[in-house]
This record gives structure tokens, sequence and C-alpha cells, in this order.
């Protein structure tokens, strides 16, 4: 899971805030509601992200997820979830 987590979540919110065209930018907010969208689906079936039990991916997702509303809505435009 840490193969689409970092690249599309926590690092996605990164390239929507700096991305340096319209194009990137929709790529990247694209990717990264996809990954939101992705992750819901799998968080409404089990309690942990990558199964019965807490892993790095699960932290690493928190700590985006933590700062998401407060943060990456406000600077980097990520609006189109909430969390």
């Amino acid at each position: 899971v840490n193969e689409w987590i970092y690249p599309n979540i926590n690092n996605g919110v990164y390239r929507c805030g700096f991305a340096k065209s319209q194009e990137a930018y929709n790529k990247a907010v694209a990717d990264l509601t996809k990954a939101m969208d992705r992750v819901e689906s799998i968080l409404q079936k089990q309690r942990f992200i990558a199964g019965d039990t807490m892993t790095e991916a699960d932290i690493r997702l928190f700590v985006t997820l933590f700062r998401f509303d407060e943060v990456y809505i406000v600077y980097f435009k990520t609006n189109t979830r909430s969390v």
C-alpha cells in the first residue's frame, strides 16, 4: 500500500501545492482524489489500511490526514475532499 499512499497522498498534497502549471495541478489533485476514495473504500471494510493490524502505511496515512483539512486544503487547495 505504501506504493500508492506515498506518491498519491503523502507526496500528492505537495504535488498539488507546488504544481508549476494548471495541468500539473489537475493531474495531482485527480490522483489525490482517487487515492482518498480508495482509502475510504478500504477503511469502510476494515480498521487498518493494510489489514487487521497497524502498519507503517497507517502511520504514514495518519500524519497526512491529520493535517489535511487545516493545512493542505487551505494552503495547497486540495479541497476536493474533506477528512
